[in-house]
């Protein structure tokens, strides 16, 4: 079965780093990229995800948006928002979306290795 991540922020050079970090410690998971909110819904309606790694501030349809039109869609998939310009009111309304993580930028490569073995290859050794 094939695993899929949807990356979502305007930084062009951000996505393009995690995208290939990504391929290269897990060269079996489909790494695929939006460069807005509406962009990334419009993924989410072609394919099924199995995390969305997300920024909060975006220009038009921004992150919490992004999380409120995923959770319409697919309410199990885990999404992890990320910010330079976190707050608690932010954090606290994407704890209310179900948003499992929050973190602020720069993050890990370290975090980001353990949320995709956490919500992906933990979850398809759990199935078997």
């Amino acid at each position: 079965m094939e695993h899929r991540v949807l990356i979502v922020d305007d930084e062009r050079g951000l996505v393009h780093a995690l995208r290939q970090t990504l391929r290269l410690e897990f060269p079996e998971l489909q790494v695929d990229a939006a460069y807005s909110g509406e962009e990334g819904l419009s993924r989410l309606a072609e394919a099924v995800y199995d995390l969305i790694i997300a920024d909060v501030r975006m220009p038009g349809f921004d992150g919490l948006e992004l999380v409120k039109g995923v959770r319409y869609l697919n309410p199990e998939v885990p999404i992890i928002l990320v910010t330079g310009f976190g707050t608690d009111q932010v954090r606290d309304e994407a704890a209310q979306l179900g948003v499992k993580y929050f973190w602020e930028k720069p993050f890990t490569v370290a975090d980001l290795i353990s949320a995709v073995n956490e919500f992906v290859v933990d979850k398809e050794i759990d199935r078997e």
